[in-house]
């Protein structure tokens, strides 16, 4: 076995076999939580800039920013969508043959959490641009 079967060719084998690829509802919510989870990380990518000052990092609604910190610190908020969108998808994945619906509240899931992570990034990004 050489390399390039090795990280090329048996990953992409193993997706295509995967049951849950072949399911077209499904694979909508999976591509919309990918998405989702890619728009979070290109607002950061793209919208966040080196501060000298101390940045709102965490927001409470009742009470308006409520913790203060250095800018680095809203990049866990880009992390935190893509450890939980890959975790949902993987869980998904493997909880698919058992119970189809299981996989749609995981996908479900995850792109709730990527909207809701879109607003707070759109709401702090806005207070410092």
């Amino acid at each position: 076995m050489n390399i390039r079967d090795f990280f090329i060719e048996k990953p992409v084998e193993f997706f295509r076999s995967q049951l849950i690829l072949k399911d077209k509802f499904i694979r909508w919510f999976l591509f919309i939580a990918i998405v989702l989870c890619l728009t979070v990380v290109g607002m950061l990518a793209f919208n966040l800039r080196p501060a000298a000052f101390v940045v709102p990092v965490e927001y409470t609604s009742g009470i308006g920013f409520t913790r203060l910190g250095d800018w680095k610190l809203i990049y866990s908020y880009g992390l935190f969508s893509l450890l939980v969108t890959i975790g949902n998808i993987a869980l998904a994945i493997t909880s698919f043959d058992k119970s189809r619906i299981s996989s749609f509240f995981l996908l479900i899931s995850a792109i709730l959490i990527n909207i809701l992570t879109i607003v707070v990034l759109s709401t702090l990004l806005g207070q410092l641009g």
